[in-house]
């Protein structure tokens, strides 16, 4: 068999109702030199009965559920793929995404692509759930390096660190040692992060080719909890150390300053040790991104 335009990689976890529907729009795709890689996250549900159902169209990888870090990361290490596509098991990309991506990819020279997306689903409100608007108001037709327009998107508050967004280059994944954090929530923040830094040519296609599944019971739409902060805290951790030089530590400052911004907003509800926590957090390890009004706020549990 030749070697694969892309693996698609998609870890699942108890989508059954959906499942097969992403599947499909991945086999559907004008570009067909693919391989999918579907890793069964430990399922309890009728999700490995789905896959199964789709023969030797997919592989097949069973593991413990051991979350979507660890997942992507396992079948990343099997891809043979000259690029990389990271699909989440419940929702759909438009038939010309992949091989539209490849196309630019392959004619600029890419490290890496990126798209917009538009979401779709049960009670959605983009009035009142901001982070579900997967739309740029800017283009970024143009290549750069990855810093510059990492440090514009957060300017202009239009940063989205989804990798649902993106189709990577494999070998400049590996080269840099890309991987996803594993055992936390929020895993795309850091490899997205990294992503963007250390890409020297990428630029964006502004179009919606990717549709995000909004459902109650999923991953983005569970209460804030304190899983949620440790993902965020090690977020931070792991990300701070990426800014070698002015240009990378300029949008490293600014993500940082997002995330504290974000980590405060959704922890109001949460006990006061943990607020208290994640101030002290803030204070002592990235001082630059403390706002006393934020923080006073968070710890009195009030609005913004």
């Amino acid at each position: 068999m030749s070697t694969p335009t892309v693996s698609v990689i998609i870890p699942v976890f108890n989508t059954a109702d959906y499942l097969a529907q992403a599947i499909e729009s991945v086999l559907n795709q004008t570009l067909q030199n693919l391989e999918i890689i579907a890793v069964d996250d430990g399922s309890t549900d009728g999700s490995p009965e789905v896959l199964k159902s789709f023969g030797d169209k997919i592989r097949i990888i069973t593991q413990p559920n051991s979350g979507q870090g660890a997942a992507r990361n396992r079948a990343f290490a099997q891809a043979k793929g000259e690029f990389v596509y990271f699909m989440d098991s419940d929702d759909i990309i438009l038939p010309q995404t992949l091989e539209t991506c490849v196309e630019i990819c392959r004619k600029d020279n890419l490290d890496f692509v990126f798209f917009d997306g538009a979401s779709f689903g049960e009670d959605l409100d983009l009035n009142a759930n901001p982070w579900f608007d997967y739309h740029r108001s800017a283009a970024y037709t143009q290549v750069q390096h990855g810093n510059g327009i990492m440090a514009d998107m957060l300017e202009r508050g239009i940063y989205r660190c989804s990798v649902c967004l993106c189709l990577f280059r494999s070998d400049f994944l590996r080269t840099h040692d890309i991987r996803f954090p594993e055992g936390i929530l929020h895993e795309d923040e850091a490899f997205a992060a990294k992503a963007f830094i250390r890409a020297s040519r990428t630029r964006g296609i502004p179009e919606e080719f990717f549709l995000r599944r909004i459902r109650k019971k999923s991953v983005m739409t569970t209460n804030f909890s304190e899983s949620n902060v440790k993902g965020y805290l090690e977020t931070l951790r792991l990300v701070t150390p990426l800014g070698r030089d002015m240009c990378e530590r300029i949008a490293i400052d600014a993500l940082t300053r997002t995330i504290t911004t974000s980590l405060c907003y959704n922890s109001r509800k949460l006990p006061l040790r943990i607020r208290l926590h994640i101030a002290r957090e803030i204070y002592t390890k990235y001082p630059y991104a403390f706002n006393w009004g934020q923080v006073a706020k968070l710890i009195l549990g009030k609005p913004f």
